[in-house]
């Protein structure tokens, strides 16, 4: 590599460290909003843990962040948080304004305030608007201070500090709890004693804002007059004198001084400074590269080296992990980049706006559009000192700034060199085979190769001079010209038959041997055979990479492999092939990679720049994964474990729940979960809840997995955290069991038995109840029926006898009808005869018709059949009307039958007067009302039982 080329890419890594895009968290830096953390926007002071837990003093309360997820916590008052210390995550300290207290976190991963106001209350109720601006630990002693006093919590009671004046910060060097009281000094707090550190006439008339930790023993000084001052223990002087007038301007506020010697100076007006323990600044970081404001309220390191601001708008993360193998840049407008060069000391970008170029000077960050370059670009190339540019509407040159055309075939696609004519390029296009020659007067366009026509991408020479030539969309075509280049004198397309399909088919060169890509695996041509074949060899050596659709040479034997979801280098030289770096394309989410059109620019063997959309990628092949592969030494950290049922009550098991039961009805079990190890990289999940699942999961960034009515069973839930690289934590186990429920335990399993035997019992004494009342009710049934044919054989003989005695009294009636007319006649007869008819024969004959007339014997039998048809009427007549004689009781027997007067008086031998005169009488007997029926009066009587 020459030395110009050493200088330059010298230049674009620097530019490239410094410029990073700080919305990214690939730049490394990385910003937090008030939307992402749900606080307010100011934040006034940071700690960190051992544990990795985050911890800030927002405006609105305590912000704690565990690497996945914030939580605000809000003061029982819902005063303002100014400062925060956490001591080993077991207690937070916290200070505001006229509050202060601790946190603790529960069994649940909750954290609970405890106030020290009521044992703090006399000093506080005595200085109005007190506020905690500083908070350190030191043994059993905790140190609150504000401007006015500090107070020391110790033994469960709030201690006084006293010191003379003003106090202006306190900060915690090393072992050491150090105070400056304004015009008087250095001092250091031990228990609750005072003593001298230093007290220097240089710090009168000086506010000081930060006491730091230094080299040797020494400590730096922070102050808003002269800088920052160095105290060796004997005197004090000036630290970085050069940066004194850029302290004083720009406000220093805060300080940090990091276990890898570095010493970060938070200002108020310009942001972050990172300087080495020289005094050389090592990164600016501000609103230019990364920051949401340039006013740092608080600085702190995690125990991975991340640097942790407290912002006046939002929150400020610097990765502690520089050494980086890629860094990204944005360039918005640019559009989807398909090309670069670095050409005249610029850097050339061709996209689908046009030809945009930018310096490699880090200080300038301006990216500029080359005139009249609109469009598409395809290619660029650099030869010797030329640039050429393959254009939607022809090929350029560029060269000593000036643009010009030189060709207007259409789609330019691929430059390259003829490996046998080296003045000559030949070109891909749209439609031609282009030669461009190299002469004194630059490069021009020489001819069209006639004889072929068609759609190309990508050509490249093997060493049989044969041009292989890539459809854009289908196949392969091997391709024999004359040695002027002006004419095809063959070509054999290559397609379906050989490669099982007919598209998406490159090629490109390794090692001096063509290779086609077909997204599957390699291929390439055998000229002992004549014919394409599978490349055994290197698919067998490069494994996953066999299906990469782009191969991009870099010097020394050092190979590009540009697939789907990995970018990787390889080392290939002859048989010995070795993978030097990958990248994840999922590591380029924002901006994205151009999908089908991969491409980078080497610029030595292990460098390159990635072409994105929107964006640049500066790979570095030569740095080591180290802190990438540290998520391997760390497992996910459990901060909830919650049991709800189907009416959405919950229960929160403690954190350290292992091997647990859980109650059916709270079937539906979540987890959430947060990483300890925080890089700057973002980590997804994959899970696995064995007795449910049998495979991972699919990775997800959410860190709170759901199940949802878990059937009864055990189970194994695992977790594990994947960053963008692919490397994989620990594992995380859970075990818990869902009991079966109440209704299936095995107490319920006896009680149903027993209450199975009892209902069995139940059941066969109550069918046999059933089956003896159903035999009772046969029984009855059939007894009913006897009973119904009984009363029926009765009412048929009642029928037949009162047909009987109906019969019977009919021919009373007529007999006595009869009788009565014969006397009549008879009588006539005496009147018409006189003495001739004999008086003794006449009254003979009346005596006779008289006697039969009034019958005994055809009342006997009339009493008797009356009696058969209705039961015991005599009887009732007689009980209920004693005084009834015996031709009363003959009357109401026919009126039961229901004969008139006119047929009654037949059978009583007299008129019908005299009937209806016995009916009065009758009705009298059985004080009848004048208007109640006598008839139905002898009827109910007949009725009753």
């Amino acid at each position: 590599m020459t030395g110009l080329r050493i200088v330059l890419v010298t230049i674009l890594f620097s530019y490239l460290a410094v410029l990073v895009d700080a919305s990214e968290q690939e730049s490394g830096i990385i910003q937090f909003d008030q939307t992402t953390y749900e606080g307010a926007r100011q934040n006034w002071s940071v700690s960190t843990s051992e544990k990795g837990m985050i911890y800030f003093a927002n405006h609105t309360g305590l912000l704690v962040f565990d690497g996945t997820t914030w939580k605000l916590n809000n003061l029982p008052n819902r005063t303002i948080v100014r400062s925060v210390k956490a001591h080993k995550d077991s207690v937070i300290y916290t200070g505001g304004y006229m509050e202060l207290g601790y946190w603790e976190p529960d069994e649940k991963g909750n954290l609970n305030y405890i106030s020290l106001n009521s044992k703090a209350s006399s000093y506080i109720d005595s200085m109005p608007n007190m506020e905690f601006w500083n908070i350190a630990v030191k043994n059993d002693y905790v140190y609150f201070q504000s401007f006015q006093k500090i107070l020391a919590y110790h033994n469960d009671s709030i201690i006084p500090i006293n010191l003379d004046g003003s106090i202006s910060v306190m900060n915690q060097v090393n072992d050491k709890v150090l105070v400056s009281v304004r015009n008087n000094g250095i001092w250091e707090i031990d228990g609750e004693d005072v003593k001298p550190v230093t007290t220097s006439n240089e710090l009168t008339g000086t506010t000081v804002k930060f006491i730091l930790p230094f080299e040797h023993s020494t400590i730096l000084i922070g102050t808003a007059e002269k800088g920052i001052l160095l105290w060796n223990g004997v005197g004090i002087s000036a630290w970085n004198e050069s940066w004194s007038q850029y302290f004083i301007d720009n406000e220093l506020n805060r300080g940090y001084y990091t276990s890898d010697k570095k010493v970060l100076i938070g200002t108020l007006a310009d942001g972050l400074v990172v300087f080495n323990k020289d005094g050389e600044v090592v990164n600016k970081i501000n609103t230019t590269n990364g920051l949401l404001n340039n006013t740092v309220l608080g600085i702190a390191c995690d125990r991975w080296k991340n640097t942790w601001l407290a912002l006046d708008i939002g929150i400020g993360f610097i990765s502690g992990n520089q050494n980086r193998s890629f860094d990204i840049q944005r360039l918005p407008g640019t559009g989807a980049i398909y090309t670069s060069a670095i050409f005249e000391d610029k850097l050339y970008l061709g996209t689908n706006q046009g030809l945009f170029v930018k310096s490699l000077d880090p200080k300038d960050s301006q990216v500029s559009i080359v005139p009249e370059t609109q469009d598409q670009i395809w290619n660029l190339k650099v030869f010797g000192d030329e640039l050429l540019v393959g254009h939607n509407q022809g090929s350029f040159v560029v060269k000593n700034g000036k643009f010009n055309q030189i060709s207007d075939e259409a789609g330019a696609f691929n430059f390259v060199q003829d490996p046998f004519n080296p003045n000559l390029i030949i070109q891909s296009t749209y439609n031609n085979l282009v030669v461009y020659e190299k002469t004194e007067y630059g490069i021009i366009r020489r001819n069209s190769i006639n004889g072929f026509a068609n759609l190309i991408r990508y050509i490249e020479f093997d060493h049989l001079g044969n041009i292989w030539a890539s459809h854009m969309h289908r196949g392969i075509y091997k391709i024999q010209v004359d040695d002027a280049r002006k004419n095809v004198l063959d070509s054999k397309y290559y397609g379906q038959e050989v490669f099982g399909q007919d598209h998406s088919i490159h090629v490109f060169k390794i090692e001096n041997r063509v290779v086609f890509t077909t997204g599957d695996k390699l291929y390439t041509f055998d000229d002992l055979q004549d014919s394409i074949m599978p490349y055994e060899m290197l698919n067998k050596g490069i494994g996953k990479y066999s299906s990469s659709n782009r191969i991009v040479p870099a010097p020394n034997h050092h190979y590009w492999m540009l697939g789907k979801d990995y970018i990787g280098l390889f080392s290939i030289l002859q048989d010995s092939v070795k993978l030097i770096k990958e990248y994840p394309t999922s590591i380029f989410h924002n901006p994205l990679l151009v999908q089908g059109f991969e491409n980078l620019l080497p610029i030595d063997e292990y460098s390159a720049i990635l072409c994105l959309q929107n964006g640049i990628a500066l790979l570095d092949a030569s740095v080591s994964n180290n802190k990438v592969n540290l998520i391997e030494h760390f497992k996910p950290v459990v901060r909830k474990i919650e049991l709800r049922n189907p009416k959405d009550k919950n229960i929160l098991l403690p954190l350290n729940t292992s091997d647990t039961e859980i109650r059916f009805s709270y079937n539906t079990v979540i987890l959430r979960f947060s990483f300890p190890f925080i890089s700057g990289i973002p980590v997804s999940y994959r899970y696995l809840l064995e007795g449910l699942d049998n495979e991972w999961s699919e990775t997800s960034p959410n860190p709170e997995f759901r199940f949802e009515r878990l059937p009864a069973g055990t189970y194994n839930f695992k977790v594990k955290a994947v960053n963008q690289w692919g490397n994989e934590s620990q594992i995380y186990n859970f075990k818990f069991e869902v009991l079966h429920p109440l209704y299936t335990s095995k107490w319920a399993i006896l009680f149903y038995t027993i209450f199975m035997i009892a209902a069995l019992l139940f059941f066969r004494r109550w069918g046999i109840r059933q089956t003896l009342k159903k035999e009772q009710m046969q029984h009855e049934k059939r007894e009913q029926e006897l009973i119904r044919l009984r009363n029926e054989k009765l009412r048929n003989e009642v029928r037949f006898k009162s047909k009987e005695l109906a019969n019977s009294t009919m021919a009373i009636i007529r007999k006595n009808e009869f009788l009565i007319d014969l006397k009549t006649i008879i009588k006539k007869h005496k009147n018409e005869l006189g003495s001739r008819y004999p008086d003794k024969y006449f009254n003979y004959l009346n005596s006779k018709i008289d006697d039969n007339i009034s019958s005994r014997d055809d009342r006997k039998i009339f009493e008797n059949n009356f009696e058969r048809a209705y039961e015991q009427f005599f009887q009732k007549m007689k009980t209920k009307y004693p005084e009834l004689t015996s031709s009363d009781l003959q009357l109401c027997a026919y009126l039961r039958m229901n004969l008139s007067s006119k047929e009654i008086a037949p059978l009583l031998g007299i008129s019908v007067r005299g009937v209806e005169n016995h009916r009065y009488r009758l009705r009298k007997k059985l004080n009848l009302e004048h208007d109640e029926s006598l008839i139905d009066n002898i009827l109910r009587v007949s009725l009753q039982d």
